[in-house]
């Protein structure tokens, strides 16, 4: 009984350590990219003109027309 309780135990133990291993590389590589520019934290996913895609350009309404003409076919 006390074999059992000592490896489940032990695998727990493990488990978390490489759990935070993981986590800590997450932050590591985070760290860098922010260093290095690649990543802006204050990124907020918002178009910066949105207002430019309310109306479509002639060539998104040809494209558009191209692929209902086939999805008709």
């Amino acid at each position: 009984m006390a074999d059992l309780s000592t490896f489940v135990i032990m695998l727990i133990l493990v488990l978390s350590a490489g759990l935070m291993i993981w986590q800590l590389l997450k932050l590591r590589q985070k760290n860098m990219l922010i260093n290095s520019g690649h990543f802006d934290e204050d990124y907020s996913g918002e178009a910066k003109n949105p207002e430019k895609f309310m109306e479509p350009d002639e060539d998104a309404l040809e494209e558009m027309q191209e692929l209902l003409d086939k999805a008709i076919e």
